[in-house]
This record gives C-alpha cells, sequence and structure tokens, in this order.
C-alpha cells in the first residue's frame, strides 16, 4: 500500500506542471491579499484620497472606504436616484424632489417598494441603495472603524479568511489539470485490466489511490500556506497592531481540507466507472457553478451564501466585514464525509469489477 502511495506521489512530484502550479497558486495569492498588507491606522487626512467611480468597487479600508451606516446608505442611494433620473433621464426636479422627501419618511425597505411602484421606467431602484455601500471615510471614521474591528477578532483571522477565499478559488483549477495527470496513468486499456488480474487488495489499492492525491495537493496548500505566513511573520514590524500569524492555519486547513479529501474522490470513482478522469471535470465546474451561486438577503440584495456540498468558501465582503457562515463547520465535516463515502463507492465497484 505504501509503495503504491509513494510511486504515484513521485510519479506526480516529477512533473514540472506540479511545481508550476504551486508557484502560479502562490502568485495569484499574493497579488489578490497582498493589498490587505498595508492596512494600518491612518496618520492624516492626505494618505486618503478619493477614487474613480470605477474603482470604488473593489476598494477596502487599506484605501480608506469603509461601510456606510444604514442611513448614509439611504441617503447616499436617494441623492444617486435623484440625480440620475434628473440630469441622465430628465425628469422633473420638482416632482422627483418631492418622491425623494415622501420617501425619507419611510424604513429603507418601503422606501425601495414606494420608489418601484412610482418610477416603473427604472429597471431596478434598490441597486442604488446596495450596489455601494461603502464611502470614503476621514482619518478618524477610518481608525475608530479598524480598531472597532481588531477589538472583535486578530487581524490574521480576517486575513485567513481571504486567502482561503483565494487561494480556495485557484487551488479548484489546479486540480482540475492536476488530477487528470495523477489517474490517468492507471486509466489505460491495457494497466488498467492488468490492475484487476493483480493479487491486490481492492480496498488498499483505491484507499492507495485516494491518499496519494490527497497527500499531493495538502502538500501544495501547505508549502503555499507556509510560504505566506513567512512573508506576513518577517513583515508584521510594519503593523501599528499585533498579529498572531499562526491563525491563518485555522481558515486555511478547515476551509481547504474537505476540498482536498473530495476533488481526487471524485475523479477517482469516475476513473473507474469510465476508465478516464476527464468525465470528472464537468462535474467540478459544476459544483463550481453551485458554489458561486448566490440568493437574495433579506435586504433584496444578491450576494453569496455558504451551502451544504460548496467545494468553494467565498469571504466576498469587505476586508474587516467577512465572517464565517452560521454552518460553517457542520458544511464542511458534511463534505468531507460526502469524500470518504465517493472513496468508498470506488472501492465496491472496484470489489465488483474483479469478481
Amino acid at each position: 500500500m505504501c509503495f503504491v502511495i509513494k510511486s504515484k506521489m513521485f510519479r506526480i512530484m516529477k512533473n514540472p506542471i506540479y511545481y508550476i502550479g504551486i508557484i502560479a497558486m502562490l502568485v495569484f495569492v499574493y497579488m489578490q491579499c497582498g493589498g490587505y498588507l498595508k492596512i494600518n491606522y491612518f496618520s492624516d487626512d492626505s494618505h486618503i484620497k478619493p477614487l474613480e467611480e470605477a474603482l470604488i468597487g473593489d476598494a477596502d479600508v487599506m484605501d480608506g472606504y469603509i461601510p456606510m451606516t444604514e442611513e448614509e446608505r439611504f441617503d447616499d442611494g436617494l441623492l444617486r436616484f435623484r440625480k440620475d433620473l434628473v440630469e441622465a433621464i430628465g425628469r422633473d426636479e420638482s416632482q422627483i424632489e418631492e418622491l425623494c422627501n415622501n420617501a425619507r419618511k419611510m424604513e429603507m425597505r418601503d422606501a425601495i417598494d414606494y420608489l418601484n411602484k412610482e418610477c416603473p421606467f427604472v429597471e431596478d431602484v434598490s441597486r442604488y441603495f446596495y450596489m455601494r455601500g461603502k464611502k470614503l471615510g476621514t482619518v478618524t471614521e477610518v481608525n475608530e472603524y479598524i480598531k472597532g474591528a481588531l477589538s472583535r477578532e486578530d487581524y490574521m483571522d480576517f486575513m485567513g479568511r481571504k486567502y482561503a477565499d483565494y487561494l480556495g478559488t485557484i487551488f479548484v483549477f489546479f486540480c482540475l489539470i492536476l488530477y487528470p495527470f495523477y489517474f490517468g496513468s492507471d486509466s489505460n486499456k491495457d494497466i488498467y485490466e492488468l490492475l484487476h488480474t493483480k493479487p491486490i487488495s481492492g480496498r488498499k489499492y483505491i484507499l492507495s489511490q485516494a491518499l496519494g492525491s490527497i497527500f499531493i495537493g495538502l502538500a501544495a496548500v501547505l508549502l503555499i500556506t507556509l510560504v505566506f505566513q513567512g512573508i506576513i511573520f518577517f513583515g508584521k514590524d510594519r503593523f501599528d497592531f499585533t498579529i498572531n500569524t499562526m491563525r491563518i492555519w485555522k481558515y486555511t486547513l478547515w476551509s481547504l481540507t474537505p476540498s482536498i479529501v473530495f476533488f481526487p474522490a471524485v475523479f477517482l470513482l469516475l476513473s473507474n466507472v469510465f476508465k478516464s478522469p476527464f468525465p470528472a471535470i464537468p462535474i467540478i465546474f459544476i459544483q463550481i457553478v453551485y458554489s458561486n451561486a448566490g440568493i437574495e438577503n433579506v435586504e433584496g440584495s444578491y450576494g453569496y451564501m455558504h451551502r451544504p456540498g460548496a467545494i468553494l468558501i467565498r469571504y466576498p465582503e469587505l476586508f474587516f466585514e467577512t465572517k464565517m457562515a452560521d454552518q460553517f463547520y457542520i458544511n464542511q465535516i458534511g463534505l468531507l464525509v460526502l469524500g470518504a463515502l465517493v472513496v468508498i463507492l470506488a472501492i465496491v465497484l472496484w470489489e465488483k469489477k474483479r469478481v
């Protein structure tokens, strides 16, 4: 059993694609998370400058942008709604002003319903109130916001969630390239038939296949995380606050380990069924779409939700607004169990073909 694991792992580790993939994932994660390494308290207003409208969508606290309160979001939405209808569409200013004054007397959700009813020519009024949701703060506002967030959790809790989000996303595509090489060698017709005639336990062979594939995926994730942790650790003196770099492992292992188990299990099962690993690729793509699918929340905005069986854990919110879903641990344990069941099914199918 150990021989099969070692031989399969060594075969992949000799493939330059494995190392190119690790480097590509590390570069991608650093490019996406590098901006959050600049988060610090601001010393004066000269460091906070407004961005162009097209760039505000990607702005975060390191740019001086913080979430609006509901009252601020309401006022900003009404202001932009009024401006668009008067300047862009050319509606009568006095009538639009009266509509906005009436809306100000209501709760925001009721006001949106009211404006939708009174202005049916506007495709979606709610976008004025929910699409932005952030503002350029003053030095005092931004620093108080950072201080308040760090009083709730360590900086690395927030960074860990963002890191797990981006690494998990790129890791899926790494697996789609890597595992066809891993399982493809034994799917060759001549080798496949030979394996069925060898006096080797089907259970041990399938477990060896599964464990070897899990180990190579886990090794890649651990190496990337170790390097990224080192980047933060050796640069931690530039932060205005203390950080615990070890906390990144909590989010990395909990967010990615179930996927590291599940991906090869799917490839293993379908490789045995179809004698080729490639039928697993569309299945993984379907799960990517499922994992990224959002829902309309109680506020009427469309956002991400962590669902059971999701292979991606996303945190698209502002850096200090990220938080783990209520059912996070249950869903992740469920995905681990599902991966184990898929491996068991692969064992059963393999044994049946040997009989």
